[in-house]
């Protein structure tokens, strides 16, 4: 008898065969979701390069970079356009829609009506239009079905279409003008309001403001090293004004100050804080706080005004980004706070970044330290004077060595940011430090030519001098070391670190500092950061010292160190004499004993570009001095 095998597969051999399908989907699954968001990252990146040659041939038409967008003062009396909530009544034709023509969209064009604002019924179809140059298809809240819906009156709704990239207006604080004796605002925004004229301009530091344009040529910043363009979200309900093409406004198609003095500072900022949009209170009451930040596009609920955006993607790790020379590059998360800030400022000056900017992309922090400056305080043999005085007259303080805990927050302040912890500090040296603030009368004796008078018309020459920058600060201390008085008494100045001003700020003490929100009445200090009102600059010398026999460290202009500033240099640096970090691209500015002033808060207002300048900042030296026991040239100061 013979058997024949059925034809098939037996119950085992499925089996196999399922497990092999199964773990071949498995693998191929992971590498086709790569495969479509690399697909999709392409078409982003396409998207950006067309709008980037758009916006080239914008400005070989017409000799600038468009505005942001232009405001109108409308049925308003005020000219604070900034500060509105009626923004369907003041915003009209943004960067997007001057671009139009240029990205070969003529067909929107003349649906436009550029008379009337953008919110009006005649630009209904144009502005609900969805516009395939400004989609990014990675952002699955960009849908038609998902509008931004703008109620300015009960039972008005005003519908605006998504967008997903956004013009540079700038990384300045959001606060416009320098500030004052109370508050820096480091890189600040300017405005210019004519209520006779009827004329608003809003503008940073960036490529385009409102009711502002640019050329290139005026930038100091090299095309290849300077934002035009990044990416921005689509809101995550449609109460969320952020990423819509045709609504000129920070957020929807702007961004804005998102650097080191606000606090957005870098792409997909996650702090709950670091955008403030209009609405946002309504919007955390709609969705939830916690599905905010869950979906990473945090806003303040308490601030209900549009005035700070930073660039956000729903690429994994960054965000894209388009350089004025047409260079698109994927920028991280994690890329320095600094070099953020001044890669999007047309005013960096070009040899900042014209060297290894790839490099410099690519390095979350510069993990080297300063090099130790010299000082020769403590090598003397003969023991120190309480105090010198130079060949201008400028008295220095010897400040002891000693230990302190560097950061320790204001008693009012609250809890110190993660990043930012404070830590004990050794100052192993003793070093004298200017008993006052460098006044007018010193630097013009110095530079001859003071081109920092303010245009008050104030010739006091004993207050302190300001409104200069670091690298002019710098120079005078270069210029000091050189006159023949002080080469023969071998005496060399500087600019105290961060570690140095804050120990002298805090006199020594280990105690948190009972900080202010108001100043008393009759109070004999002359504290003034963080304390309201503001005070006036004052003569040196108009208030009481401190401990160590030292003015205005907490009042009068605030001062440069010479420190770079890092984010998170404090959750790092060294126990003694910490030095700031070995490079960087902002200098650290301090007008009180911790650097925050009094608030709980991720903002180093006042921070600032070493080439920048400031009516409310100034500075005071170090005098190292080489021949202690030259009585001649050093003159005790008796009665501190």
């Amino acid at each position: 008898m013979t058997s024949s095998r059925r034809a098939g597969v037996t119950r085992i051999e499925a089996v196999v065969i399922l497990s092999v399908a199964a773990i071949v989907v498995a693998l191929a699954s992971p590498l086709v979701l790569s495969s479509r968001e690399s697909a999709r990252l392409g078409r982003c990146q396409e998207n950006l390069r067309q709008l980037g040659l758009a916006l080239h041939a914008y400005h070989d038409a017409h000799g600038t970079l468009p505005p942001a967008a232009v405001w109108k003062p409308g049925p308003f009396e005020s000219m604070a356009l900034h500060q509105t909530k009626r923004i369907d009544l003041i915003t009209h034709e943004n960067w997007v829609m001057r671009l139009l023509p240029h990205l070969g969209r003529d067909d929107l064009v003349q649906q436009l009506d550029l008379d009337q604002p953008i919110a009006a019924v005649a630009n209904e179809a144009a502005r609900t239009a969805q516009l395939s140059e400004m989609i990014c298809p990675s952002d699955n809240y960009n849908r038609p079905d998902n509008p931004h819906v703008f109620r300015p009156a009960p039972g008005r709704e005003i519908r605006f279409a998504r967008g997903n990239y956004a013009i540079n207006g700038g990384t300045h604080c959001f606060k416009t003008g320098p500030g004052d004796t109370f508050f820096r605002h480091g890189d600040y925004a300017h405005i210019e309001m004519n209520r006779e004229k009827r004329e608003f301009r809003f503008w940073g530091n960036g490529v385009a403001g409102f009711n502002v344009c640019f050329s290139l040529d005026g930038f100091t910043n090299g095309t290849s090293t300077l934002v035009g363009l990044e990416e921005v979200r689509a809101g995550v309900h449609q109460l969320d004004p952020r990423g819509c093409w045709a609504l000129g406004q920070i957020g929807a198609s702007v961004t804005w100050g998102h650097g080191v003095n606000s606090d957005a500072y870098g792409p997909n900022n996650r702090w709950p804080r670091s955008d403030d949009l209009l609405g946002c209170g309504t919007l955390h009451k709609t969705v939830g706080s916690e599905f905010l930040e869950q979906e990473s596009m945090p806003c303040v609920d308490y601030v209900d005004i549009n005035q700070n955006a930073t660039a956000r993607s729903q690429h994994e790790g960054g965000a894209n980004v388009l350089f004025l020379d047409g260079a698109i590059r994927f920028i991280s998360d994690e890329i320095d706070p600094g070099l953020w800030h001044v890669m999007h400022s047309r005013e960096t000056p070009r040899e900042v970044l014209a060297e290894n900017f790839e490099t410099r992309l690519a390095t979350k922090n510069v993990t080297r330290d300063a090099d130790v400056l010299d000082s020769t305080v403590s090598a003397q043999k003969a023991e120190p004077l309480p105090a010198i005085l130079n060949s201008l007259g400028m008295e220095f303080v010897l400040v002891p060595s000693g230990e302190f805990t560097m950061g320790l927050p204001d008693r009012a302040g609250g809890d110190v940011p993660p990043d930012v912890p404070a830590h004990d500090v050794r100052i192993s040296r003793a070093y004298y430090l200017g008993r006052f603030e460098v006044t007018r009368g010193e630097y013009e004796k110095v530079i001859q030519n003071n081109s920092t008078r303010d245009e008050s018309g104030n010739e006091a020459t004993d207050l302190p001098v300001e409104n200069v920058t670091w690298h002019e600060a710098q120079e005078f201390c270069r210029r000091l070391s050189e006159l023949p008085a002080e080469r023969t008494a071998g005496r060399r100045y500087r600019l105290p670190t961060e570690a140095e001003w804050e120990y002298a700020c805090r006199a020594g003490s280990t105690n948190q500092y009972e900080w202010p929100a108001a100043r008393s009445a009759g109070g004999e200090t002359g504290e003034a950061a963080g304390a309201w009102p503001p005070l006036p600059i004052t003569p040196i010398g108009s208030y009481s010292p401190n401990a160590f026999g030292l003015h205005d460290v907490r009042g009068n202009v605030w001062e440069w160190t010479a420190d770079w500033f890092d984010r998170d240099y404090y959750a790092r640096s060294p126990s003694t004499d910490p030095q700031g970090p070995a490079e960087g691209y902002l200098k650290v500015v301090r007008g009180g004993d911790w650097r925050f002033v009094g608030e709980n808060c991720e903002i180093d207002y006042a921070m600032l570009p070493p080439w920048k300048g400031s009516p409310y900042v100034g500075f005071r030296l170090v005098c190292e001095a080489a021949h202690m026991s030259d009585t001649e040239n050093h003159v005790a100061i008796e009665n501190q």
